[in-house]
């Protein structure tokens, strides 16, 4: 028989982690969900590079 429960433990906790958490447009780091700039180049959550 197939062990099967580590699998679906695997997937309910790997979207966890990464939510809220967004790119930062110009330097590409993943900031965490507080932030409100970029903890590498300072620039501001949402800001547009165009």
């Amino acid at each position: 028989m197939e062990d099967k429960r580590g699998t679906s433990r695997s997937k309910r906790h790997s979207k966890a982690p990464d939510e809220g958490y967004w790119d930062c447009s110009v330097c590409t780091y993943r900031n965490s969900p507080e932030a409100y700039k970029c903890e590498m180049c300072d620039v501001r959550k949402g800001t547009s590079t165009r």
